[in-house]
């Protein structure tokens, strides 16, 4: 091999690294405008859902007094013999107008059932104008009329909600254009949308996970369509930031870059943003948990019926109603949980409004709190095979623990377990109920995609609108370096096929 052949291999390569930017970033450059653009826009406003409050504002206030049905017997009704995964009071409006109290039961494989608290009957379909009277108590807006019932549709295209589908679709009629969607199921308002979302989310979070229905619903292939897009979009950035180190003229002064024009804009912003916009797609990229990585790993089926499972005897429940009464006193109390903690009954009752919020030992109807020995037993029994090596008590938010659009409930327990994973397990420090599980691959997704792609950093925790202000400055050069990809690859294309190969 002679010196000449050599010496070539660096322009070589280098005339590679061109020809890969060139082609993926002319494939590619619509996806940033796109990405960035619709990015923006998910700092206003996510995508559709139905958060805790507006769900606990939305319900009847619970009738526990006309309670009749016990936890056993309910769960006989509805063919369990396990202690299932939850299991609460909640009101359900009927036909009539009129809300009753009812079981409603999520049992280890997922299924849904509900059961009349009163008779014991077992629930399994609403009818339209059932679902009409749940969604005109739920709104507050007697006008709500129903519209249709759909399997899914743009705003139901989750998976989490399989279990609850089909759905009745509500229009409520009021001002903000806010539809209801009730499972035909259970009775469940499941989500809401206002005409302002679902307008803006075609900009937004629409665009930006693919999620375009016909493509949503087959899982795997949107998985894999976002994967290898935004891959090769990854391909693209790191390419041009290595062009764009590579180009730059510091030894002349007044003069960084050889180009003039859009190509001018594309290499400037490119420098000023290059790191950002390699982050920011690459953290997204790693979103989508490529080859598994960085996918947290959450108690499995048996692990949740091990916490969920009781003593021999079955789920005591108070024998007269009147001490119920008494003890709950005149609150609008909208559900109350019922589980087993450390081998004691329980129960939370919940209301719509901050502090309402109380848990009590079953049957006893005495107020109870949750011991660092309660989440250690609750911890033993969803890993036993893992010793707690830690328990500390929060008070207030931390770099794992911390609010986005709804807020972190406080105080938590969190229980650090010496498993192979490093599992950290989330208790309520009022009720004990299981808030979530990070595992160290979940640890490392907060600093690997959380923080350099949504800025969710410490130093922004009190400062939402800081934080918004600086995403949109750094986005600023991203459109700039994608604008201009756009023009120039519209140009480059527009040429005649010999110019286009001999350049």
């Amino acid at each position: 091999m002679n010196m000449t052949s050599i010496a070539r291999r660096p322009a070589h390569a280098l005339h590679a690294l061109r020809l890969l930017h060139r082609w993926l970033g002319i494939a590619g450059a619509a996806f940033f405008v796109m990405w960035f653009g619709s990015g923006l826009v998910m700092t206003q406003i996510g995508f559709p859902s139905l958060s805790e409050a507006e769900h606990l504002r939305g319900l009847a206030p619970l009738a526990l007094a006309e309670v009749v049905t016990t936890p056993y017997a309910a769960l006989h009704s509805a063919g369990l013999t396990a202690f299932p995964r939850r299991m609460w009071l909640a009101s359900l409006v009927h036909e009539d107008g009129v809300a009753r109290p009812v079981w409603r039961i999520v049992a280890g494989d997922g299924s849904h059932h509900t059961i009349c608290a009163v008779t014991g009957a077992r629930l399994d379909a609403v009818t339209p104008a059932q679902a009409t009277r749940i969604a005109q108590a739920f709104a507050r807006e007697p006008q709500a009329r129903w519209t249709g019932t759909l399997e899914r549709d743009q705003w139901t295209v989750l998976a989490t909600l399989d279990r609850q589908r089909p759905f009745h679709h509500i229009d409520v009629g009021d001002a903000a254009g806010t539809e209801l969607y009730v499972s035909a199921r259970t009775g469940e308002v499941v989500r809401d949308t206002r005409r302002r979302e679902r307008i803006w989310n075609w900009f937004g979070a629409v665009p930006h996970w693919f999620y375009f229905q016909a493509l949503r619903e087959q899982s795997a292939i949107w998985r894999q369509s976002l994967l290898w897009v935004s891959g090769l979009c990854c391909l693209s950035a790191l390419s041009g930031l290595m062009l764009g180190i590579i180009r730059l003229r510091l030894l002349r002064p007044g003069r960084i870059t050889p180009f003039r024009g859009w190509m001018k804009l594309h290499h400037v912003a490119g420098l000023t943003g290059g790191l950002f916009i390699v982050t920011w797609i690459v953290s997204g990229w790693l979103s989508m948990s490529p080859a598994g990585w960085l996918r947290n790993t959450p108690p499995d089926a048996a692990a949740m019926a091990r916490l969920a499972a009781p003593p021999d005897n079955p789920f005591p429940w108070p024998v007269e109603r009147a001490a119920l009464r008494e003890r709950l006193g005149d609150t609008q109390w909208k559900e109350a949980q019922i589980y087993w903690l450390a081998g004691q009954a329980r129960m939370t009752v919940v209301g719509a409004h901050e502090g309402e919020h109380q848990t009590f030992d079953l049957p006893s109807l005495r107020p109870a709190s949750v011991s660092r020995q309660d989440v250690e037993a609750a911890a033993r029994a969803l890993f036993p095979d893992a010793t707690p090596a830690a328990v500390t008590l929060l008070t207030r938010e931390d770099r794992y623990w911390y609010s986005r659009r709804d807020t972190r409930e406080l105080p938590v327990w969190r229980v650090e377990l010496a498993d192979a994973a490093e599992t950290w397990l989330h208790f309520d420090a009022r009720d004990g109920r299981l808030l979530g599980s990070l595992d160290r691959s979940a640890r490392a997704r907060r600093w690997l995609f959380n923080a350099p792609h949504s800025l969710e950093l410490p130093a922004f925790a009190d400062s939402p609108l800081l934080r918004d202000a600086l995403l949109w400055a750094l986005a600023l050069p991203g459109f700039a370096v994608s604008i201009s990809a756009l023009v120039i690859g519209w140009r480059r294309l527009a040429l005649p096929t010999t110019e286009r190969s001999s350049s």
